[in-house]
């Protein structure tokens, strides 16, 4: 017995979810029943985080995440062990990853990026295209990046001219006045 299609919040190695505790799902293939799991999650150094133990349960969908609150940024890589119908351990799964995003207010530090004009509230404005630069020094190595962008309004991100994110058209429909949604995006390549 194996778990497979792990996923997180209902997504495959996502990045950038707000959930400081969220929660874990998979189904199993081989046996006829699980009846005990064992999730094990590690950090980027490898470092054990939260270790359920064996835990004997059916359940497969939604397993709340039991290690200590997760922060911004944040990177978990977790695996799941799995009993059978006559107890017997199967393989562990292969492993599957997820990543906070932005969680806490003080984590937010760019500014707008704005047109050079001022606003006049229920005056409609033409299409904008915000741009702004940024250079990586050349004598420093790129390890991770991302990007966690948004509009008050459609837009569509690119670095070096190129799109970037699998979304068309973001953030979607939402009132801006109490949210904005925000999209992040792995940028390292």
């Amino acid at each position: 017995m194996k778990a497979i299609r792990l996923k997180t919040e209902y997504l495959t190695n996502p990045i950038g979810i707000d959930y400081t505790r969220p929660r874990l799902s998979w189904v199993c293939e081989g046996g006829k029943k699980q009846t005990a799991y064992r999730v094990i999650a590690k950090d980027d150094d490898g470092n054990a985080i939260w270790d359920s133990g064996k835990t004997a349960s059916s359940k497969m969908h939604l397993i709340p995440w039991g290690g200590k609150a997760l922060k911004s940024r944040q990177r978990v890589t977790w695996s799941v062990e799995l009993w059978d119908e006559n107890g017997n351990k199967g393989e562990a799964s292969d492993e599957a990853t997820f990543e906070l995003g932005l969680i806490d207010e003080s984590d937010w530090k760019a500014s707008w990026i704005t047109g050079n004009y001022s606003v006049k509230r229920k005056m409609r404005y033409p299409v904008d295209c915000f741009r702004t630069s940024f250079t990586v020094g050349a004598d420093k190595e790129v390890i991770k990046a991302r990007t966690y962008m948004s509009a008050c309004g459609l837009y569509e991100g690119k670095l070096n001219g190129k799109k970037i994110g699998s979304f068309c058209l973001a953030p979607g429909h939402t009132d801006y006045r109490k949210r904005v949604q925000y999209q992040t995006v792995d940028i390292t390549d």
